[in-house]
């Protein structure tokens, strides 16, 4: 049976529109006013807006390897209640995305168990160099480099394979999405402050300052411009790294970006009321960046907004500010938060619209994602402004909820997610 959703608010990054939206065969049929059910099943969403699906370009599932905190099947159902259609996965899982085999493995695991869509970057490594048009034709969405370490202690390759490897992206047209840390200012400063004996959170964007994304920011530029390889700096988390960005763009320079909630909406004054638990890579920097990274969202240098959902146990979240892991989850609860801003006149939805579904689509070729018109998977996310409540993480529906946001009071949420023509309907 086809579904009619009847009577919404239809949002696109460039306006909203009364009407209808009919699904059939898991696509969409029609988008239009006063449509027939035609023997549809009607979902009545009035006073309600419907969004193209939301799309969450960055997160960690920890499928294979590491799903004690995470897993396909845990990992799509939190995005459902957070009405996000489709995801993107990184590679730093156990055993690494490094060769067209483990890819095809987890693709092959992700259409038995996930229940979004989804999609995975391949990692370059030091010794993989011929694996990376395999992994492209394979169906990779990209090539995942860490510049500086996170989870799994993933190694840079040296600068000569790096090079090589940016050519060879380039010759293939595939996109670098890259993890810009510098590991060698990461370390010093890291022993340094552990030698002066520092244990309190708000030790840790001293101890990862900075400069060392702007560094790292600048070096892939760098290598962008001498292969002309297409990048994408992930989870931005400052100022400056926003604006070394924003003049490679009016350069012509093909750099795209993304930020992260948690680098929007805290600042390193939240560390001494959160502690530990807001603990990730990049870490959460000073207020000046916090402000400068809405500039960026505000002008289009972020291309998108994406959580790095990142989740671990909450042992793992608990102990000495130095061996507590980092990260955190985000895939549940980013609509929500930007719905807030929406209500509190910082965003608008059409806004929301470009920064979680066009955007993503467009810098991963994604297309017909992230879009509400005929012929595209019926994709959608329904979002309700008005539903007030406190993010609670004994109520959140991954295998693992720490998050950063526990304990805020939200003004908005997914009311229904519809992936590939299927109706969620979610609790208010």
């Amino acid at each position: 049976m086809g579904l009619l959703i009847q009577n919404g608010t239809l949002v696109d990054p460039r306006g909203r529109c009364r009407g209808d939206v009919l699904v059939e065969d898991g696509a969409i049929a029609a988008v239009g006013q006063h449509l027939p059910a035609a023997g549809a099943e009607v979902y009545d969403v009035t006073g309600q807006y419907v969004l193209p699906g939301l799309i969450d370009a960055h997160v960690h599932f920890r499928d294979p390897g590491m799903t004690h905190k995470e897993d396909f099947a845990t990992g799509s159902r939190a995005a459902i209640h957070g009405g996000v259609t489709a995801v993107l996965d990184m590679p730093n899982v156990v055993p690494v995305t490094s060769t067209r085999e483990r890819l095809l493995e987890r693709m092959a695991a992700a259409r038995e168990r996930c229940a979004v869509n989804i999609r995975f970057f391949a990692l370059l490594t030091e010794d993989n160099l011929p694996e990376l048009e395999g992994m492209w034709e394979a169906g990779a969405v990209g090539f995942k480099l860490f510049l500086g370490t996170s989870t799994g202690n993933v190694a840079c390759p040296s600068d000569g394979v790096l090079l090589q490897q940016f050519r060879r992206a380039a010759d293939l047209g595939a996109r670098i999405a890259i993890h810009a840390e510098n590991n060698g200012i990461n370390a010093y400063y890291t022993k340094y402050y552990q030698d002066l004996g520092r244990t309190d959170p708000a030790v840790l964007p001293l101890a990862r300052p900075a400069f060392s994304e702007v560094e790292a920011v600048g070096k892939a530029i760098a290598f962008a411009r001498e292969t002309g390889a297409k990048i994408h700096i992930c989870h931005v988390s400052t100022a400056a790294g926003a604006a070394l960005i924003r003049r490679a763009k009016e350069e012509g320079l093909d750099v795209t970006c993304e930020t992260a909630p948690q680098y929007l909406l805290l600042s390193d004054r939240a560390y001494e009321e959160k502690g530990p638990i807001i603990k990730a890579y990049p870490t959460i920097k000073g207020e000046a960046d916090r402000l400068g990274l809405w500039e960026a969202v505000r002008d289009g240098t972020i291309d998108f907004i994406a959580t790095d959902h990142a989740p671990h146990t909450r042992e793992e979240k608990q102990g000495n500010i130095w061996t507590v892991t980092g990260g955190v989850s985000g895939v549940e609860i980013a609509l929500p938060l930007l719905l807030t801003e929406v209500n509190q006149g910082h965003l608008t939805l059409e806004q929301v619209a470009r920064l979680m579904a066009e955007g993503p689509a467009r810098v991963w070729n994604l297309a017909p994602w992230g879009a509400i018109r005929p012929g595209a998977p019926a994709n959608l996310t329904v979002a309700d402004l008005d539903r007030s409540w406190v993010i609670d993480e004994a109520k959140l529906h991954g295998k693992n909820n720490v998050t950063a946001f526990a304990g805020t009071p939200v003004r908005g949420a997914a009311a229904a997610t519809v992936v590939n023509g299927r109706l969620y309907r979610l609790e208010s």
